[in-house]
């Protein structure tokens, strides 16, 4: 760093590139917001700066830029350098001539080297911290019926814009189904609901698993399952409908919620379900989406073209994966450093001592540079989420049965072990129905459903060893609209400012219970 202006910064970004070096002119405003292998912002004053993780060996472009308090850019530079080992790498960063650019306009502050809307100190403070204060909550839309309805387990993801969530409703009388897309800004408010009738849905096949929903860049994907409807069975008043085979239905969206282009993927034999939270990811394999068949009781993963469920390579199944021979539930997940895959289900094979042949969970990572998944790591859990950043990988269980305690185990990716794990209990008493948790730079976010209540306990240093900051009791504040909670349906996305929460009420709403809610909170490392 140049010693004229070193003084005078607040902020380094360091961000990797596969494809060499960004021109000095790109640099001047900045690291690129796309197209990085790797990228983390930390305070200059920083003693224990975030880790980069686990870096598959190679040739990258190097690059650091410092950023003042206004968040201009002071000094940057570049340098095509090799990973290979545990060797030191050094990047040497020219102060910018002229004046810098980038700095924060008026009405907009500079936290965590990014430019935020609001100004004032309140807005400072609750920036400056992972403060959890709240920022937006509000209900999800009305229901499909008043007193028929099959709710699936609501998904959320971040957006450019916000926030986007993604659910399905099932009229258990009429047989029609909906996908309702809501799309949440960073201040916290809802738009107005997109609402779209499902095809193909009948009366005898009622549809209860949960929505599959993955954002990367300006385009999302959702899935939904569409199981099988027999012949001469009553499809929702379009007349009898004849045999269909069953399967998912894959859709594009955009971040305002819009429906584009869709396909319906389909096999005879196919019955699909999909798991809580995690059934589809974007990861270096390409998009995966994660599903059990039920008429063939195994559970598989497969890359999606676009809409479309690819063929070849073919699906691979999880009990090769994850060393289960029976799996109820598969989820996935990735980032730039890999893919890892989880499963749920019973029994071992391969003679693993650590497991035993009760419900279990199984965790395979697949770093990028690997040919195969790690050798699988598998623990006691009757359900689990998963999460990622970097080439850390965080999976929430609940251990053998459920309790009120809620563990987390830590992995890197391509590692069979854990690097670590630990167990924490939520403040009120109380059987924890689900938790999900979402990863982002170095912090961790667990969103807990325990005992009609919804929890939210945020972690530091996730990349390492975690270490718990907070929980936020959602009971504690009455402009979040809780309901009536069971059935454990909750989620949680997060961006470097911004955390939110999703929730449904029930897998079967009553003629007094509302959908579910969500609630965006502020948080910045």
């Amino acid at each position: 760093m140049p010693s004229a202006v070193a003084n005078a910064a607040a902020w380094y970004e360091i961000g990797l590139f596969s494809g060499g070096c960004p021109s000095s002119a790109i640099l001047g405003g900045g690291i690129p917001s796309e197209g990085t292998v790797a990228h983390l912002t930390f305070a200059a004053g920083s003693a224990t700066p975030p880790a980069l993780g686990l870096l598959p060996k190679g040739s990258y472009g190097i690059a650091g830029v410092a950023l003042a308090a206004d968040c201009s850019v002071i000094a940057s530079g570049c340098s095509a350098q090799s990973v290979s080992g545990s060797n030191a790498l050094t990047v040497a960063l020219t102060a910018t001539s002229g004046s810098p650019v980038g700095a924060c306009s008026s009405g907009s502050i500079c936290s965590d080297g990014a430019c935020l809307a609001g100004g004032d100190a309140s807005v400072t403070a609750l920036m400056s911290s992972c403060s959890l204060q709240l920022i937006g909550a509000g209900p999800l839309a009305d229901p499909l019926t008043e007193d028929s309805t099959l709710l699936s387990a609501p998904a959320i993801a971040a957006t450019p814009n916000g926030f986007l969530i993604a659910y399905r409703e099932f009229d258990s009388n009429g047989g029609s189904a909906r996908l309702t897309t809501l799309a949440i800004d960073e201040a916290g408010a809802a738009a107005s609901p997109i609402q779209t009738t499902l095809p193909g849905s009948c009366v005898s096949s009622p549809q209860t698993d949960a929505t599959g929903l993955v954002f990367s860049g300006t385009q999302g994907t959702i899935a939904l399952s569409r199981p099988v409807c027999s012949a001469g069975a009553d499809d929702g008043g379009a007349g009898d409908a004849a045999s269909a085979p069953g399967g998912v239905d894959v859709i594009s969206v955009d971040a305002a919620g819009n429906v584009g282009q869709s396909s319906f993927n389909s096999q005879p034999g196919l019955n699909v379900t999909l798991a809580q939270g995690h059934a589809m990811a974007q990861t270096p394999l390409g998009l995966v989406l994660a599903y059990t068949n039920t008429s063939s009781g195994t559970s598989f993963a497969a890359t999606l073209s676009g809409v479309v469920l690819a063929s070849s390579p073919a699906p691979v199944p999880y009990a090769t994966l994850t060393g289960l021979p029976t799996v109820t539930a598969a989820y996935v997940t990735g980032t730039n450093y890999g893919t890892a895959f989880l499963a749920i289900g019973a029994g071992v094979d391969g003679g693993d001592a650590a497991a035993s042949s009760g419900p279990s969970a199984s965790v395979a990572t697949r770093a990028l540079d690997a040919g195969a998944p790690s050798k699988p790591s598998t623990f006691p859990a009757t359900w689990a989420s998963i999460g990622a950043t970097g080439s850390r990988v965080l999976v929430a269980s609940n251990g053998a049965s459920n309790g009120d305690s809620i563990l987390y185990t830590a992995f890197d990716m391509a590692t069979a072990a854990p690097a670590t794990s630990g167990a924490f209990s939520p403040a009120s008493s109380g059987d924890v129905a689900f938790v999900d948790v979402a990863l982002v730079q170095d912090l961790a976010f667990f969103a807990a459903e325990v005992d009609q209540d919804i929890s939210l306990f945020a972690f530091e240093k996730a990349s390492t060893n975690p270490i718990f900051l907070q929980e936020l009791p959602f009971s504690t504040n009455p402009v979040i609209p809780l309901g009536a909670l069971r059935d454990g349906l909750v989620g949680v996305a997060a961006t470097a400012t911004r955390v939110a929460v999703v929730w449904g009420t029930g897998m079967t709403l009553g003629s007094d219970d509302d959908v579910g809610g969500y609630a965006v909170f502020g948080c910045a490392p």
